[in-house]
């Protein structure tokens, strides 16, 4: 066979082999491609399940918060609402909330956490000293002695049968100026107790005792709560001052028409905060209320207090007020024992200065010239402190301190300087 055939043979036996591997190596390309495509149809149909991970509920998870069982009594507690009621409105918060709002569900659950924190018991004992806490007290303010006998009369009952005291709604009546604020903070100090001052001079609603309703955007709980339960006392004093000056609402309404529930010890026992809608026990609750015209107080609401008329303190009661509501104000101020202890007592001279000013403008003068004292490192209080200090505060409606024309029941401060 010529040459020239045998080589064109050759070069296309090698082409042909050339094709071949180009076209097996396309399937194979093919192939992997196809391979490819399927995988990933297949995933996209048949996602890979996620790892099996137990599911714990958000109840679970709060239910792990509060105490399962009531924890026990402690020594001089009344329960103040219901245990097992709480703890199944806690657990119904979850699954049926009653509101829409999740933020005010969370908040409500918050709330009902810290309250069973304790369980449902909170103090009521008085302090064993309170006969002599209460002695003290007529001493410093001897123009409230009725009062506080009437306080140590029904604590003398309780303490005798064994019982917690429900104590009477109390109306201070008198003047301004006579200190009736001033004894309800030193009356919750003699019974171991807070003091919680609710205005009625600018009042339009009662949200401030029992809390707003749900429905406001701002919706918040009332002191009573607060005080009781999530606070540390049964017994609070509620000071409900100038109770003749609430204003009118719309419809007629007045926020005194809603202490009608409160002053009765039946319904107190069973009040509703209407905010977190959860009920609870205030008929332990001290109430005392200030007014200077009775007249004023709705028939319905005056008929439930026990009324005392306050007079002035005579010149020795106003020395010594002046002296104790400087020391309050000076505790209130300098909460460190060790510090307030460094003080020096005000002079003679200086205590009668402040005995001419009402308990208001007492306070207000004890923290200017506190004040002054500290600014300029002094451990006591100069007659220029004073100086400084009493011009800024005027008398209450321009009023002078109270003249009498009965020589016979004249007085005058004899100041006697020590020689030493």
């Amino acid at each position: 066979m010529p040459e020239a055939v045998l080589h064109a043979i050759e070069r296309e036996e090698l082409e042909r082999r050339i094709r071949e591997g180009q076209e097996r190596e396309q399937r194979i390309r093919d192939l992997q491609a196809q391979r490819a495509l399927e995988s990933m149809t297949a995933s996209a149909k048949a996602p890979t399940p996620p790892p099996i991970v137990r599911h714990v509920s958000k109840s679970a998870e709060l239910d792990a918060s509060v105490p399962t069982k009531q924890p026990p009594k402690r020594k001089h507690t009344v329960p103040v609402f219901d245990w097992k009621a709480a703890l199944a409105h806690f657990r119904n918060l979850e699954s049926t909330p009653s509101s829409p709002d999740r933020q005010l569900v969370k908040r409500d659950r918050a709330l009902l956490a810290k309250a069973m924190e304790r369980g449902s018991w909170r103090r009521i004992k008085s302090p064993h000293g309170w006969r002599d806490e209460l002695t003290a007290l007529i001493q410093e303010m001897p123009n409230f002695a009725p009062v506080a006998q009437f306080i140590a009369q029904r604590l003398a009952l309780a303490e005798l049968a064994g019982a917690p005291l429900h104590p009477p709604p109390i109306l201070l009546l008198g003047d301004p100026g006579v200190g009736k604020s001033h004894f309800a903070l030193r009356l919750s100090e003699s019974l171991g107790t807070v003091v919680q001052r609710e205005a009625f001079d600018n009042a339009e609603t009662s949200s401030g005792l029992r809390g707003s309703d749900r429905h406001w955007a701002n919706t918040s709980v009332g002191a009573l709560f607060e005080l009781i339960v999530l606070g540390e006392h049964a017994n609070p004093i509620i000071l409900l001052d100038e109770l003749d000056k609430g204003k009118r609402g719309g419809s007629g309404y007045q926020p005194i028409d809603s202490l009608l529930t409160l002053l009765e010890p039946v319904t107190a026992s069973r009040i509703k905060d209407l905010s977190v809608q959860f009920e609870f026990d205030a008929s332990y609750v001290w109430y005392i209320a200030t007014a200077n015209d009775p007249r004023r107080i709705p028939a319905p609401v005056r008929s439930r207090f026990v009324e005392f008329t306050i007079v002035p303190p005579d010149i020795d009661g106003r020395l010594v007020l002046a002296q104790s509501i400087y020391a309050a104000t000076l505790k209130r101020m300098v909460p460190a024992k060790g510090i307030r202890s460094r003080f020096r007592p005000l002079t003679n001279l200086q205590v009668c200065r402040l005995a001419w000013l009402t308990p208001r403008q007492i306070r207000m003068t004890a923290e200017r010239v506190l004040g002054a004292a500290a600014l300029a490192g002094r451990w006591h209080i100069e007659d220029a402190d004073l100086d400084e200090a009493l011009p800024t505060v005027m008398p209450s409606a321009g009023k002078s301190p109270p003249r009498n024309d009965d020589p016979g029941d004249s007085f005058a401060f004899v100041l006697v300087r020590d020689p030493s």
